[in-house]
């Protein structure tokens, strides 16, 4: 056992095994481009209709897909570019989230209007918006994450970790928050009362975390190593899933995963442009799929940021390149 509801276990996961079968990647059905160049960072709202990206060449925006709408442009400054490094947007796309270096803001998805504005203590590194907006989670370069309430606009608990904070999720029910660190380590915290949950540890720099929609499941993932899904009513390792089964690069990193609404799915998004879909249930990868370079006849790799089910049972994902993708089952 890893993890139990009062108590903290750590346990170290690697690469130790490799589940369900090997699949053809197939390319995306449609590609939308949402920046002419490449993307510090993208959110997509749970059912992928909304995109935030932070563009290099022109600052945040929220799209509309898969109208491929830019609707609004989000710069901290009137005429200026912001360069934000994290954008975050809430699970039903009504509200957004950009940083820049130390500096929150709180936009309305709808009016495209700025709501709040932080100054935090430290760089922000990392950064989530709850399922219906009302909890933004920012994590620290100085080993702490601190939950905001957005409906009274302050911070209501800050979260100690034992390094820079580089990864964080929320649960979709705002009862669970998540935090990964560069040292590997990922801890659970409730909320809102601030109790640990568990820990466990990968043996690199956490790139992704989530929860699912049911609270039974969390997924973690380390640089250049496996994921893991752990069931938190249990407190057992329910899937291993091994970076680097059928064909992936070496030092390759699941840097996107998000829970189906209501099936014990998993769709997972890797530096290499590997979309893949996993059942919890059978332990399998069920599809697979590879978004597309810019220009395929250069180096330049696809990362992919975020990943999200549609509600017409698609799949789509949006990456570093400034792409968004929808894949077909």
């Amino acid at each position: 056992m890893i993890l139990t509801r009062n108590k903290i276990i750590s346990v170290l996961l690697g690469a130790t095994l490799a589940l369900g079968g090997c699949f053809s990647q197939t390319p995306p059905a449609n590609t939308w481009e949402l920046a002419i160049d490449s993307a510090y960072d993208a959110a997509l709202s749970d059912d992928g209709s909304i995109a935030v990206i932070a563009s290099i060449n022109h600052g945040g925006s929220l799209w509309q897909l898969p109208v491929k709408e830019r609707v609004y442009n989000w710069n901290h400054k009137a005429g200026e570019y912001s360069l934000f490094d994290q954008v975050a947007v809430s699970g039903d796309g009504r509200f957004g989230a950009t940083s820049e270096q130390d500096r929150l803001t709180l936009w309305d998805g709808t009016s495209g209007k700025p709501i709040n504005f932080w100054s935090l203590p430290a760089h922000i590194r990392s950064l989530t918006l709850s399922a219906d907006g009302s909890f933004l989670l920012a994590g620290l370069d100085n080993s702490t994450a601190l939950l905001i309430n957005t409906s009274i606009g302050k911070g209501v608990k800050t979260f100690s970790a034992d390094d820079q904070v580089s990864a964080v999720a929320l649960s979709p029910d705002n009862k669970l928050a998540m935090l990964g660190t560069s040292t590997g380590k990922v801890s659970l915290w409730q909320i809102p009362n601030g109790e640990p949950r568990g820990e466990w540890s990968h043996s690199n720099q956490i790139q992704a975390l989530a929860i699912s929609a049911n609270g039974q499941y969390a997924f973690s993932s380390a640089q250049a190593g496996a994921g893991a899904i752990v069931d938190l009513s249990s407190g057992k390792i329910a899937m291993n899933i091994d970076i680097n089964r059928g064909g992936e690069i070496a030092a390759s990193t699941y840097t996107a995963a998000r829970f189906a609404q209501d099936q014990p799915l998993l769709l997972t998004g890797s530096n290499t442009g590997k979309v893949k879909l996993w059942n919890i249930s059978s332990k399998q990868e069920i599809s697979a799929w590879e978004a597309t370079k810019r220009d395929a006849w250069k180096p330049s790799g696809v990362s992919l940021l975020d990943v999200s089910f549609t509600r017409e049972g698609n799949y789509r994902a949006i990456a570093s390149n400034g792409l968004a993708y929808e894949f077909i089952h």
